[in-house]
């Protein structure tokens, strides 16, 4: 990972400044003209400029968010600490309730922390997640009134003495307590567990020695009874003891690479082979490729640019690539126009419709979708069959592959950009296989119920479960029944007189669940029922 440039290091060496500023400050006497709020200024300002570094670097605007709603939090309980000593002087009912409220910050700075691990990717199951936050946050919401009204039941301080607050420590403390130490763990935890670079995880010492030293600068805190004193002067309070060390341990977290940073695009320029330049406003180059040439790039080349925050970027688009990617499948498409007329209507269909950057990236679908028929095809046409009723049988073979080939391009493209497809194509595409599969002498017949829009992949799904299983028991098959309904949810059965080996219940089990589908097959009475129902 790459690290600090200069103007990171300017960044560094302020927050640095504050943090002594903040260290000295707080060891002045108060006295005379001397301010006793410039440590928590300072501190605030250090939160702030970090803060705003979080916000240029993380890119997971999940994660960023609530790494900088902890912030917010730490700013509140420096500014509480200023309202306790500075605002409300002598007023023991409102120091009081500021000294209560300091606990709304200090459980909430960990929680959010731990969110912002929980979104850290891979992230599973977002719905799960989004649960767990809201309960956490309904829990913390029920914790800091429990602190706000202690003076009604004494279930954190039992407060013996007023205003000079001599006072005992109740369990619920030790509760809070524990909940600032074990998500202020788990949130260090769960971003390891996350991180996949072994390098990074090789380095977990770092961020977990400014954890180690945040824990014992805060038990130190809380066993000597208040801020630890140098000499008489205060070293540091109860607020920069608690914050300082979740900054620390966050940066730490951040420079290792156990979470991604914003950082190292001039070495992802030349390992990603982009030929690209991005320039600031007045024109000079900031971020370049190693073999960026803006002049003389070739007419393979054409240079594009776009506006960007704080300058432009200039890019090289290779069109020779394109142009020869749009040659290979011209070829393609010819081949099959020459296997079958069926799928040169279609190629020309799709040539008229797109654009070449679309037929660019669904050629490459199409043909590794129906790669397995189309080679089929092209080998029982160029097969010379001696007995006439055999090469009857691949000629309609290779019919009943070609409609397949024809029917799912055509599924493809019209689902290309669509999120839902209408039954109807699919029922068009059933009908279409099942002539062609009648002239092989089967009984087939399909009946369809209803119309209704479907996911797109599992009307893909469907179709090729259909291939598959009729290719699975070509030699042995002499009758197909396929049922569509659509009135009350999506249900396709497939009735077979044969048995297809490699249709099972877990099909393409997977592909079938994130398409929202369900499969189901059974075998009674010499006949193969296959399932695909919708389940949404």
């Amino acid at each position: 990972m790459e690290r600090f440039k200069i103007a990171d290091k300017r960044v560094f060496i302020v927050c640095l400044l504050l943090l002594a500023a903040g260290i000295i400050t707080c060891m002045i006497p108060v006295r005379g003209f001397v301010p006793h709020n410039m440590s928590a200024f300072s501190y605030c300002s250090l939160v702030i400029i970090w803060g705003l570094s979080i916000r240029r670097r993380i890119l997971d605007i999940k994660v960023r968010h609530r790494i900088m709603t902890s912030c917010v939090f730490m700013i509140l309980l420096f500014v509480l600490r200023m309202c306790k000593f500075s605002f409300f002087p002598g007023i023991a009912e409102i120091e009081e309730m500021v000294w209560y409220a300091y606990y709304i910050p200090m459980t909430a700075i960990p929680l959010f922390m731990y969110f912002a691990a929980l979104r850290v990717e891979p992230v599973k199951n977002t719905q799960r997640i989004d649960v767990m936050e809201k309960v956490l946050v309904c829990a913390e919401a029920v914790m800091c009134t429990v602190v706000l009204t202690n003076g009604l039941h004494g279930l954190v301080f039992d407060i013996q003495v007023h205003p000079d607050k001599e006072y005992t420590r109740n369990w619920f403390y030790y509760l809070i307590l524990a909940w600032m130490i074990v998500f202020g763990l788990a949130t260090f935890v769960m971003v390891f567990r996350k991180c996949s670079l072994s390098i990074a995880r090789k380095r977990w010492y770092i961020p977990a020695i400014f954890i180690a030293v945040g824990m014992v600068m805060l038990f130190w805190y809380l066993i000597g009874g208040g801020a630890p004193r140098i000499a008489g002067h205060k070293l540091f309070q109860l607020q920069e003891a608690y914050c300082i060390p979740y900054i620390t341990a966050m940066e730490g977290i951040i420079q290792t690479g156990l979470l991604a940073a914003n950082t190292g695009y001039a070495i992802l320029f030349d390992y990603s082979g982009i030929n690209a330049c991005i320039y600031d406003k007045a024109g000079s180059p900031v971020v370049s490729s190693r073999n960026w040439k803006e002049e003389g790039a070739g007419e393979d080349y054409r240079i594009c640019s776009e506006d960007v925050s704080g300058g432009y970027i200039s890019w090289a688009e290779d069109i020779g690539t394109i142009r020869r990617l749009n040659t290979e499948l011209e070829e393609v498409t010819e081949a099959l126009e020459n296997e079958n007329e069926l799928i040169r209507q279609e190629n020309e269909v799709r040539a008229e419709r797109v654009s070449y950057e679309t037929r660019n990236r669904l050629y490459n679908r199409i043909a590794t979708a129906v790669r397995v028929q189309a080679l089929k095809v092209d080998e029982l046409l160029s097969k010379e069959a001696e007995d006439p009723e055999e090469e009857k049988k691949e000629l309609m073979h290779a019919a009943i592959l070609s409609a397949y080939i024809k029917r799912m391009g055509n599924i493809m493209l019209l689902t290309d950009k669509s999120i839902s497809a209408d039954t109807e194509e699919l029922y068009l595409a059933l009908r279409e296989s099942l002539d062609y599969l009648a002239l092989k002498g089967c009984v087939c017949d399909i009946v369809k119920n209803g119309n209704r829009l479907i996911p797109s992949q599992l009307m893909l799904l469907s179709y090729e479960l259909f291939e598959a299983a009729v290719e699975d028991v070509w030699s042995r098959l002499n009758s197909c029944v396929v049922s569509l309904e659509c009135e009350n949810g999506f249900e396709l059965t497939i009735a077979l007189d044969a048995m297809a080996d490699s249709i099972t219940s877990v099909w393409n089990d997977r592909q079938i669940k994130e398409a929202g589908g369900r499969l189901t097959v059974r075998y009674e009475d010499d006949t193969q029922y296959i399932k695909m129902e919708g389940l949404s």
